[in-house]
Formats: C-alpha cells, sequence, structure tokens
C-alpha cells in the first residue's frame, strides 16, 4: 500500500483544523514544521502510533521535522498532539530552537539571560556582532541542521561576558 503524500495531510487537516496557535501557517505547511515552523524535510508523524494501530491515512498523520517528530508524544489520545503542538510551539518562523536556548540558559545559570546586566548605549551596536563572533566558535551536530539548546545556551553565555567586560568590542 502506497504511503499517504504530503499534500494529502495538508489538505485534510487545512479543512479541519485552525492554522491559529500553530508553529506554521497552511501555505507553508508543504515546508515547515507545523511545530517548531522551521523549513526542513518533513516527516508524517502518526498520531496515533503505528505501534498502536494507528492508520496510514491523512486523518492520522502530521508533518513535522525530524527533532519534533523524535519530541512528539507516543499515545493512542488523538486529541493530545494537537494540545501538545499548540502548547510548545512558538508563533514566530525559525525561533523555536532559540527560545529553546534561552530555556537552556536559564536552566543551566538560574536566571534569565541578559538579567542583571547594565544597559549601554553601545549594546545595540554589539550584541548582533557579538553573537556572529561567538556562533563562529560553535558548530551544529552532524545530521540536526541547526544549533542545539546547549549550544545556544553557550552562545548567550560568552556574548554576556563580552558585554560586561570593560572594554567590550568585537
Amino acid at each position: 500500500m502506497p504511503k499517504t503524500k504530503h499534500r494529502d495531510v495538508i489538505s485534510y487537516w487545512s479543512a479541519r483544523e485552525s492554522e491559529c496557535g500553530l508553529g506554521v501557517d497552511w501555505a507553508d505547511a508543504h515546508e515547515r514544521c507545523w511545530r517548531c515552523g522551521y523549513r526542513s524535510i518533513l516527516h508524517r508523524c502518526h498520531i496515533v502510533p503505528d505501534a498502536q494501530g494507528g492508520p496510514d491515512d491523512p486523518s492520522n498523520l502530521i508533518l513535522l521535522c525530524g527533532r519534533c517528530h523524535r519530541e512528539a508524544p507516543n499515545v493512542t489520545d488523538p486529541q493530545f498532539i494537537w494540545l501538545w503542538i499548540r502548547a510548545t510551539c512558538i508563533g514566530f518562523y525559525d525561533a523555536y530552537w532559540t527560545d529553546k536556548g534561552f530555556e537552556e540558559f536559564a536552566r543551566i545559570f538560574q536566571r534569565k539571560a541578559f538579567e542583571g546586566l547594565e544597559y549601554r548605549d553601545t549594546f545595540d551596536k554589539l550584541l548582533p556582532e557579538l553573537l556572529n563572533k561567538e556562533m563562529e566558535k560553535a558548530t551544529i551536530h552532524f545530521g540536526e541542521g541547526r544549533m542545539n539548546p546547549a549550544t545556544i545556551a553557550w552562545v548567550i553565555w560568552r556574548v554576556e561576558q563580552r558585554l560586561v567586560e570593560p572594554s567590550a568590542s568585537v
């Protein structure tokens, strides 16, 4: 039996689910993960897992990137996938994993990033330059396609360190 096509999944759900609260607009649902909003190769993710008897048809599939697919719930309750997506997505394209990096930073340092830093006029100019400089010292895990949250947390930490140096410059 041929696998259900991505276009059939999109057609089915765009007629039944509001895009409000999803990580993607229906117009981009063929190329962006429905949860994180990143442009990626999309996996056909079963709502009710195949191992639990979930069918391979549009009513039981959503389209997620590999990372989100690995994090998706594996339960027999078909309503839960929509609750999970809407509760965990970010409404801005390409911001999901950066947000996870800020959460990771808060877990590591028990505070929000840049909290307690005294703002200086030079920060507006320095911040983008410092971010780019520190990101050059980081890399992406093979096969992932984007920085993981721990790496993003490190970049933020290094930028903070550079900003508090008396002669913060690039």
